[in-house]
């Protein structure tokens, strides 16, 4: 039963009718029946915020058209909503750093602009990364179109590699660099670790 319901109903009564046995059960019945239809309206309202939705998420998808998988937890798809619904403010350093700092485990991103080459680089602790789609994904709706960008790790921990590794870097020209008989690739640096 709930108290604080039961008194503020009995306190809207003069005392001579809660004295009365009946009218004093009655009042703790309708105590229990208000509380609960008060805590299904409020939940119903929670139901309407992509921070507090739980079971009408797929409603909230369906109306902001974000896709996702229904086997991802409840946190992601709420964040992918989140992410929807804030890629309208205009996309900057911090702004990136901000939105990619959501789905690591740490805040540890950084972003580093390269104006010249209109490009970003996002570093991030190796430890942190949890959600490494939903974040490219999120990088490329918030994003420039003109800009490319780079994600980049680092990590405390030395890496054992068994097998030959090749990591390549390769940097393609621009539409506009483009000469007729100039091949398409203008670098390819390639490691072997």
């Amino acid at each position: 039963m709930n108290d604080e319901m039961y008194e503020a109903l009995k306190n809207r009564l003069p005392a001579f009718i809660t004295d009365i046995k009946e009218i004093d059960e009655i009042l703790r019945a309708e105590a229990n029946e208000i509380q609960l239809h008060e805590n299904q309206v409020f939940d119903v309202i929670e139901q309407t915020f992509p921070e507090t939705t739980t079971w009408s998420i797929a409603r909230l998808e369906n109306i902001y058209g974000v896709v996702g998988s229904v086997d991802d937890s409840i946190e992601v798809r709420r964040k992918r909503i989140m992410d929807k619904l804030g890629t309208t403010v205009v996309a900057n350093r911090f702004t990136i750093e901000s939105l990619v700092n959501q789905y690591l485990k740490n805040p540890s991103a950084q972003v580093t602009v390269l104006h010249h080459l209109y490009h970003f680089i996002v570093d991030y602790d190796l430890a942190d990364i949890q959600y490494f789609a939903e974040i490219t994904a999120m990088i490329e709706k918030t994003k420039p179109a003109h800009l490319g960008y780079t994600m980049r790790t680092s990590t405390a921990d030395s890496i054992n590699i068994k097998d030959r590794v090749f990591v390549n870097n390769r940097r393609y020209r621009k539409v506009r660099e483009i000469v007729f008989g100039m091949p398409l690739l203008m670098s390819n640096n390639e490691v072997e670790l």
